[in-house]
C-alpha cells in the first residue's frame, strides 16, 4: 500500500525534473540565439553610424597636395595658411572614405548609400578644426550656413558618390552634404536645408 504513492512521487518528480530541464534548455537555448542575435545586430549596424570603406592617407598635418583634376571643391576663411585650398575628387577621398544609406527624401527620393569623407576630417586636414560656422556655397548661388558643431557632433559625410555612382551635377554632385538621419533624430525643420548639393565652396569662419 505505501509503495504506489512513493512510486507516484517519484514519477511526478521525474516529471517535474524533466520538465525543469526541458525549461532550462529552452531558456538556454533562447539565451543563446538572442545573444547570437545581438551580435549580428552590433555587427551589421555600426555604433558610429558609418562604414570604413577607405583608410585616410591624407591626414591632419600633412600639405595638402595640388589637384591635378577638376577642381570641384574650394576651402576658404580660416584654414592653415590662410589661403584658398582647391580640391580634387582624388584629393579629398585621400582623407578617408566612408558610406551610410539614408531616406533621401529631397533629391533622389528614395533611400540610398552615400559614400564621402566625414566633413570633421575634411576640416582637420585644411587646418580648420577650430570652425564656429561654415558658410557653404552651391554652383546655383543657394547658400546656406552649417554650424561646425554639425561635424563634430555627427557623422556628416561630404558625399562623393551614391548608389557607387559618381554624381553629376544633373544628379546634385559632384559633391554634395548628407546627414546621417537613420540614425540620428534630427529635426528636418532644421537640418534638411543643411543638405546643400552641387556644393562648391566652403568658407570657413
Amino acid at each position: 500500500m505505501s509503495t504506489t504513492p512513493r512510486r507516484r512521487t517519484a514519477t511526478a518528480l521525474a516529471a517535474t525534473a524533466a520538465a525543469t530541464l526541458l525549461a532550462l534548455t529552452g531558456c538556454a537555448s533562447g539565451s543563446a540565439h538572442a545573444g547570437t542575435g545581438a551580435a549580428v545586430r552590433t555587427a551589421s549596424a555600426s555604433p558610429t553610424g558609418y562604414t570604413v570603406v577607405a583608410p585616410a592617407t591624407l591626414r591632419p598635418g600633412d600639405p595638402v597636395p595640388a589637384p591635378t583634376g577638376t577642381v570641384v571643391l574650394t576651402v576658404s576663411g580660416r584654414v592653415t595658411g590662410g589661403a584658398d585650398v582647391p580640391l580634387d575628387l582624388a584629393t579629398i577621398e585621400r582623407m578617408g572614405l566612408v558610406e551610410y544609406s539614408v531616406d533621401d527624401k529631397q533629391a533622389e527620393g528614395h533611400r540610398v548609400t552615400f559614400r564621402g569623407v566625414l566633413l570633421r576630417d575634411l576640416l582637420a586636414v585644411v587646418g580648420a578644426g577650430g570652425a564656429k560656422t561654415l558658410h557653404t556655397l552651391a554652383i546655383n548661388d543657394y547658400g546656406v550656413d552649417i554650424p561646425a558643431s554639425d561635424a563634430r557632433d555627427y557623422p556628416t559625410m561630404l558625399a562623393t558618390s551614391v548608389d557607387g555612382q559618381r554624381m553629376s551635377v544633373e544628379r546634385y554632385g559632384p559633391t554634395r552634404i548628407v546627414y546621417p538621419t537613420s540614425t540620428y533624430d534630427l529635426d528636418p525643420v532644421t537640418y534638411d536645408p543643411r543638405w546643400i548639393w552641387q556644393l562648391k565652396s566652403i568658407e570657413v569662419e
